[in-house]
């Protein structure tokens, strides 16, 4: 431990001597692009579209760092989950999850390496449908104002949903040079800021799929001090 201790802190004083170019020079790599996903949804009253934009920060770590994950690819993502109002107070979410691998394999298929991959989308700004087996997972609330009420949504049968002729026509996700999407589901979804619902030990009673829907609609919580799962 001890051992593994003092390699860290060479290694942090090398980095912090060398800035930048030092990072690099070690196997440190970084990426941030930003993508918006986008729900569209035939209705009785026509075609309707909404969608989120996230950023995504993808880097690697060079493979002497001691750990499973040495040489490999991480990400972190910003932002709120896409959603659309599909008719008056009854809104489809498409829930934040692995963006980096859904990115990564829908654009660019030509490249192999993922670091190529990421280091493109810096720079390419396009548009393309998400295959159906890179869906999000999809949920609604069946009251607005009750968190417990989170129910999955079939994609292939937003009818039994939302009703008769509500159909998802696709989704698409895009690389944008558009800024973060901020307070869209906070807007929609006031108890997000409800002390009683988002802290213990209102959290706590919540139903562990309404917990982990609420954790995927935020890539951060609002202020507060509930525990999460």
């Amino acid at each position: 431990m001890a051992r593994l201790a003092l390699k860290l802190a060479i290694v942090a004083a090398a980095l912090w001597a060398t800035g930048i170019a030092g990072w690099l020079a070690l196997g440190f790599k970084n990426w941030e692009w930003h993508e918006r996903l986008t729900l569209e949804v035939e209705t009785p009253t026509g075609t309707i579209s909404r969608g989120s934009v996230v950023a995504v920060k993808a880097g690697t770590t060079p493979k002497w760092l001691p750990g499973e994950g040495a040489g490999g690819m991480g990400s972190k993502t910003i932002g709120e989950a896409s959603f659309v109002e599909v008719s008056p107070g009854k809104y489809l979410f498409a829930l934040l999850g692995n963006e980096l691998d859904r990115t990564l394999t829908i654009f660019l298929p030509e490249i192999e390496d993922t670091k190529d991959k990421a280091a493109e989308l810096e720079t390419l700004r396009e548009t393309r449908d998400v295959p159906r087996k890179k869906y999000p997972l999809l949920v609604t609330f069946l009251d607005i104002a009750e968190p417990r009420t989170v129910q999955k949504v079939d994609p292939d049968n937003l009818a039994a949903s939302f009703g008769p002729g509500v159909i998802l026509k696709r989704i698409t996700l895009e690389i944008t040079d558009d800024g973060v999407t901020k307070g869209g589901i906070g807007a929609v979804l006031g108890w997000l800021n409800d002390p009683a619902v988002m802290e213990n030990p209102g959290w706590s009673s919540l139903p562990i799929e309404s917990r982990r829907a609420i954790g995927a609609l935020l890539s951060h919580f609002p202020d507060s001090k509930g525990l999460r799962e």
